[in-house]
């Protein structure tokens, strides 16, 4: 270490004794030595700042002292500042405005409301019609509509046939008064009628079927209609 600190202290001081000298106007004559030979001066030390000089030359002079190994050093004036604390910084991004469907709330799907017919004195069949049917459609206990028309469960009727309906008679409890699934859709077949394709579905009503499709009578034939 000594030895390193000798060679920075010799070297600064022939640099400050080569500045000294350099000084002189850049026409004046140059030195001669008593042998007769000119003292090259290089040009750039003629013409540098002396303060820049003398830096570089320490700079140069600790590198060599370290080894080669040596950190850039920050501009006079300013202070290094640690890679560490450099950090990106990030990019707000904006956020999409909501849809007007994801702004509105969602709403429960509703249900078809289905109108309730009243429930008549006296029904006729028509064709298509038997006594279970009516039952299913109005809701009635199928022994008590055949009691109080005077039928049994193997009685025969037909289209014209007036039915009283009981009140009060219990609601229908022979299997399930639904024979078929619905709402749904219907392909009508040649003598189908309101009457006869509500049977089908056991508790449709003909007048829900008929208000359904905009209809007042008979079904056309091949039309898909609507089984509320």
């Amino acid at each position: 270490m000594k030895n390193h600190h000798m060679l920075i202290i010799a070297s600064i001081g022939l640099l400050v004794f080569g500045l000294s000298s350099c000084v002189r106007s850049a026409s004046s004559s140059m030195p001669v030595a008593e042998s007769g030979e000119q003292y090259p001066v290089p040009e750039a030390e003629v013409t540098s700042d002396a303060m820049t000089t003398l830096m570089t030359i320490s700079t140069q002079t600790a590198v060599a002292a370290n080894g080669g190994a040596a950190e850039a050093a920050a501009p006079m004036g300013e202070e290094a500042v640690p890679t560490e604390a450099i950090q990106p910084t990030e990019t707000q991004q904006p956020q999409a405005e909501p849809t007007q469907e994801e702004a509105q709330p969602q709403t429960e799907t509703q249900t078809e409301v289905i109108e309730e017919y009243p429930v008549p004195d006296t029904y006729t069949l028509k064709s298509g019609e038997f006594p279970y049917c009516i039952a299913r459609r109005f809701d009635i206990a199928p022994a008590a509509l055949l009691s109080a028309n005077g039928l049994s469960s193997s009685s025969m009727t037909y289209p014209g046939t007036v039915l009283k309906i009981p009140k009060g008679a219990g609601h229908f409890n022979v299997g399930p008064r639904a024979l078929r699934a619905h709402p749904t859709t219907y392909v009508v077949r040649s003598g189908d009628t309101a009457n006869s394709v509500a049977c089908l579905f056991g508790d449709v009503d003909p007048r829900a079927i008929l208000a359904k499709n905009g209809l007042d009578g008979a079904l056309p034939v091949g039309q898909t209609i609507q089984i509320p």
